[in-house]
């Protein structure tokens, strides 16, 4: 996640980004302005570099970003760090326990598939995998564009599934699934052949589920009956959203392997 940078190597990075501005003339009074300001930033930022401590503030870090235009990942690096680093990180400390995960792509010019022609025109209530619903690929497309064509619906939002407290979950441990928001309406109507989110006092949990009489029952698969599982509804659990797809990476982790052989 860090990588230690000499200041000599932020010197020649910081002098690298002025000269190819420089390259570019101002198109009107605001890029000009930005580009004294850009000018006058880089040459105080040189001068106090030997003064300053090893780990920059967070506000020079901004600083920087907003000056050289670079992207939050872009100026980071810069220092040093490795933003995208953060999410494995997190699986290590926290992937036994189910938990929403950061969603923000730092490397904005990583390169993915995006579908390009779907199998069928009403892909709402699809049920099946990937490749039966997408016949057709766009390949080599930035990622940053999955935040301007419209792709992710407003309010959703990633989970990982536990490998530790997922045994009786309805999607596999160590899988990451997508959380779409729902209706008031259907908090207290959940549809029983639906996942959901739901959200208790010590954790999350991916399940099938009914609610009659001001109690929740969690809908279990598992062979093995632990009886019935009933909950206070609303107060000792909230339905958070629907898991609306997921994808598991293969092979599964060892730890979610023995919870699926348990």
């Amino acid at each position: 996640m860090y990588r230690p940078v000499t200041r000599g190597e932020i010197a020649d990075a910081l002098v690298h980004i002025r000269d190819l501005y420089r390259q570019i003339k101002p198109a009107d009074e605001q890029e000009s302005r930005a580009y004294e300001r850009r000018e006058v930033g880089i040459k105080d930022l040189l001068s106090n570099l030997p003064r300053t401590k090893e780990h920059p503030t967070l506000n020079m870090v901004d600083e920087v970003a907003d000056m050289a235009r670079l992207t939050n990942e872009g100026a980071h690096r810069l220092f040093g760090y490795n933003l995208a680093k953060i999410r494995e990180y997190d699986l290590w400390l926290n992937g036994g326990r189910t938990h929403i995960v950061e969603s923000y792509s730092f490397e904005r010019d990583r390169l993915i598939d995006l579908p390009l022609e779907f199998a069928s025109e009403e892909i709402s209530g699809f049920s099946g995998i990937l490749g039966d619903l997408v016949t057709r690929w766009q390949t080599g497309i930035p990622i940053r564009v999955l935040e301007e064509a419209g792709w992710l619906r407003p309010g959703i939002f990633f989970v990982h599934i536990g490998t530790e407290d997922s045994l009786g979950s309805s999607l596999p441990p160590g899988s990451l699934a997508l959380v779409d928001p729902i209706a008031e309406n259907e908090r207290f109507h959940p549809n029983p052949r639906v996942i959901y989110l739901l959200q208790f006092g010590n954790g999350y949990r991916c399940s099938r589920c009914v609610v009659s009489r001001d109690k929740l029952q969690l809908l279990t698969s598992e062979r093995t009956y632990l009886g019935p599982q009933n909950f206070d509804y609303p107060g000792a659990v909230r339905i958070v959203g629907r898991a609306r797809m997921f994808a598991l990476k293969l092979p599964l982790p060892g730890d979610a392997l023995h919870h699926r052989r348990a």
